[in-house]
Parts: C-alpha cells; sequence; structure tokens
C-alpha cells in the first residue's frame, strides 16, 4: 500500500514540474488557458473512458442474458426424466415432513436432515432433485413446489403428437431416408446424385442405412 502510494505521489510531482515547464514561457492569461484545456482534455478522457466501461457492461450483460434464454429454450435436450406428480403428492409430501422434521418444522438448514428428507422423497416419487438445484431447497415448501411441478421431457415436434393440428397442417414425424436397395421405384436412382448418405448419430445408425454414393465411371 505504501509503494503504491509514494508511485503515486512521485507521479503527481513529475506531472507538475511538467506542466510548469511548458508553461515557463507564457503570460498568465496562456497559462490560465492552458490549464482550462488540459482540465477540459482530462474530462473528455475520463467520460469517454467511463462510456466505453458502461457499453462494455452492458454488452456483457446482454450476453449473458440471451446465453441464459438460449438455454431456457434449449432446456428439452437437457437428458431430463419425465414426471408426472401424482394425485396424493401433498398427502405423501406431509407424511415425509412429519416422520423426518415433526410437525412445526419448515426450515432445513442441517445437511444431515436436508439429506434424509430429500431420499425420502426419491424413494417415494423416484424423482430426484438435481445437483444444480440442491441449494435452492431450504424449506419445505422448495421440495413441494418441486414434486408439484411436472416435468416434460418431449422434444417440441412430439409434443404436436397431444394436440389436433389445423386441417391444412400434416407432419411426418418418422421421416423418410433415401437408399438406392429399397426405394427401386427409379432404380435407386436419387434426386440427388453423387451425394452420398451420411448418418452420424450413434442412435440413428441403428434406425437409418446410409449408403456411399457411386462416381460416375463405376
Amino acid at each position: 500500500m505504501n509503494n503504491g502510494k509514494l508511485l503515486f505521489e512521485k507521479f503527481e510531482t513529475s506531472f507538475f514540474l511538467r506542466v510548469c515547464e511548458l508553461n515557463r514561457d507564457k503570460t498568465p492569461a496562456e497559462r490560465e488557458t492552458r490549464c482550462l484545456m488540459s482540465s477540459i482534455d482530462g474530462f473528455c478522457f475520463s467520460y469517454n473512458s467511463m462510456a466505453s466501461g458502461f457499453y462494455q457492461a452492458k454488452r456483457f450483460a446482454s450476453t449473458i442474458e440471451s446465453v441464459a434464454k438460449s438455454l431456457r429454450d434449449k432446456s428439452y435436450l437437457r437428458p431430463h426424466k419425465p414426471y408426472t406428480p401424482p394425485a396424493d403428492v401433498e398427502q405423501k409430501l406431509n407424511s415425509i415432513f412429519e416422520s423426518q422434521l415433526g410437525s412445526n418444522s419448515a426450515q432445513i438448514s442441517n445437511g444431515r436432515i436436508k439429506f434424509k428428507v430429500l431420499s425420502a422423497c426419491f424413494k417415494e416419487f423416484n424423482h430426484g432433485i438435481p445437483n444444480s438445484r440442491l441449494h435452492e431447497i431450504t424449506t419445505t415448501d422448495n421440495i413441494r413446489s418441486f414434486y408439484l411441478q411436472e416435468i416434460d421431457a418431449r422434444v417440441p415436434l412430439e409434443k404436436f403428437k397431444s394436440i389436433e393440428l389445423p386441417p391444412n397442417v400434416s407432419i411426418q414425424y418418422e421421416y423418410h431416408r433415401f437408399h438406392p436397395e429399397t426405394d427401386t421405384m427409379f432404380g435407386g436412382v436419387s434426386a440427388f446424385p453423387r451425394r452420398s448418405t451420411v448418418v452420424t448419430g450413434l442412435s440413428y445408425k441403428k434406425k437409418y442405412a446410409g449408403y456411399t454414393s457411386k462416381p460416375l465411371w463405376h
């Protein structure tokens, strides 16, 4: 701390001597004008630096918000297990709280008790709280709100199967992949000649067969 203060004092002294040297041959009016212009330049530099800092901070915050929104929109891609609350979920939760915490305990501050309560809930509902949300569980109301929330693990396309579509909308859920050995209507000729079909997904390799197109001279 003392070294930094000493360095600042040396810089301040050298700056003052430099200003005095520049203003040595100037008239009082010129010295006053130079000092005023130096103050204005310093203020403009500080203002520009502050504005640039605010812009960078706002840009960084907007980036964080966009990333968070993207994660929320793509939450269906996470490996969540589907969960539907049973009809008597309230009664079962009350029974667990009564047996593990007692009748008048709503706060869960002890880690050992928290583990016992959550283990009992997982055993009862076969649905556990993920590690990323364990720090949010501090009361019985947090547990209650979690187990009352339904989790739909279907992708947005699969959700259309459970709703009635308009008459002018038709969705082909199981798409068709061309293969010359099975699609023989046009002699196995593809609409995209000399273009191979490569199946990269491990799960889709079992469902769809890929092929390598032959060159013209074959």
